[in-house]
């Protein structure tokens, strides 16, 4: 267990070979961007890094938050830790030792002092990691529950989907956008923009900043510009994926000023969407939606890359309704010990007897007595 950042550098080689070699990519667990996001979201939490070490390589790394409650309840947990701009909480395992790292950190757990859960929010359900992760549950007679599961948008090359990698786009949304981009031209010059390794990249993270601060989430409080925190960590992981060659952002011009940019990161053979940001006095010209189907072109073209997660959540009917495929994004808790089972075991009965309510309520052909 690492707790000052500074011990983590040290660490920093082995992590890169880590990520590299990963079960599961997750770039918002990689050094470059957890480090600078535990230095911006992390004070005042109890968290740690817990570093799995096998045969001399990191095996696996697992950051994490210590919390006294687990779901209102008198009972101490400890969770993968994400803050509010992380969209996947797989943790970084070696493909090579993924079962051993597993089931050492399940061991760490049954020892730990200090909780009595493990909460491992947004984790992908569909793949090796859970599927690894219940079979150790079971071999050690741990009691596990799946708190939540949506699905989210994924996109995948043309040559591993159906009907190409635009296929989920359909020709009435085309026509509307370039319809409303006919119309955005008639007022003005219409240039779209995509950041190529020349390009001044400081330029193109403050014009994101600016654009996302000028709408809702600037009013809301919530985008990154409205924090030094935040507008830090934005600017180190935007420039320390550019100088790696995995920064991706494209952007639509109108008259030569920024409208609207858009920021994703590369993982492997994969990418994760970042964040779309809009002036929204163009609103009415959909300029984000616009930039999702530039984005779909920069994909399809890029050598080596043939997904992308959305990173959205259920109710982005455009991202979800654009994208050629979808993945499942689950949260589970492990109990470390009969007290966690008791009370998974108490909230399941809670869940199911709340779920049977719903629907006597709400089947008009039920016999319920209403008082």
């Amino acid at each position: 267990m690492v707790r000052d950042l500074r011990g983590l550098t040290g660490f920093i080689p082995d992590w890169e070979e880590l990520a590299a070699r990963a079960l599961e990519p997750n770039v918002f667990y990689e050094h470059w961007m957890l480090l600078p996001a535990l230095e911006a979201f992390g004070a005042g939490l109890d968290i740690g890094v817990v570093l799995v070490l096998a045969g001399g390589d990191l095996a696996g790394l697992f950051p994490v938050q210590f919390t006294p409650s687990f779901r209102n309840l008198n009972v101490s947990a400890v969770s993968v830790w994400r803050h509010l701009h992380c969209y996947l909480g797989t943790p970084l395992i070696r493909t090579d030792r993924a079962g051993d790292c597993i089931t050492a950190l399940l061991e760490w757990l049954r020892r730990s002092r200090q909780a009595r859960f493990l909460e491992l929010p947004w984790i992908s359900g569909d793949g090796r990691f859970r599927e690894l992760l219940l079979e150790r549950c079971n071999e050690l007679g741990l009691t596990s529950w799946r708190t939540d599961s949506h699905k989210r948008g994924l996109w995948r090359q043309a040559t591993h989907a159906t009907g190409g990698a635009h296929s989920a786009v359909s020709g009435e949304l085309r026509r509307q956008l370039r319809r409303k981009e006919r119309r955005l031209a008639e007022h003005g010059r219409v240039e779209h923009v995509v950041l190529s390794p020349g390009d001044d990249v400081a330029r193109w993270i403050e014009e994101f900043l600016r654009l996302e601060a000028g709408g809702w989430k600037g009013a809301s409080g919530t985008a990154l510009a409205c924090s030094d925190s935040g507008r830090r960590y934005f600017a180190d992981i935007a420039t320390a994926a550019f100088r790696r060659g995995r920064l991706l952002m494209v952007g639509l011009d109108f008259d030569g000023e920024p409208i609207a940019r858009r920021c994703a990161f590369r993982a492997g053979a994969g990418s994760f969407a970042f964040k779309t940001a809009h002036d929204e006095c163009f609103a009415s010209h959909s300029p984000g939606a616009i930039l999702e189907i530039d984005n779909l072109t920069q994909l399809d073209g890029l050598e080596g890359l043939w997904w992308m997660d959305s990173c959205t959540t259920p109710d982005n009917t455009l991202l979800n309704r654009i994208c050629n495929d979808s993945r499942t994004i689950e949260s589970l808790a492990i109990a470390s010990g009969p007290l966690g089972e008791l009370v998974i075991s108490g909230l399941r009965l809670l869940r199911w007897t709340n779920r049977r309510l719903i629907k006597r309520v709400s089947d008009p052909t039920s016999t319920h007595v209403a008082s």
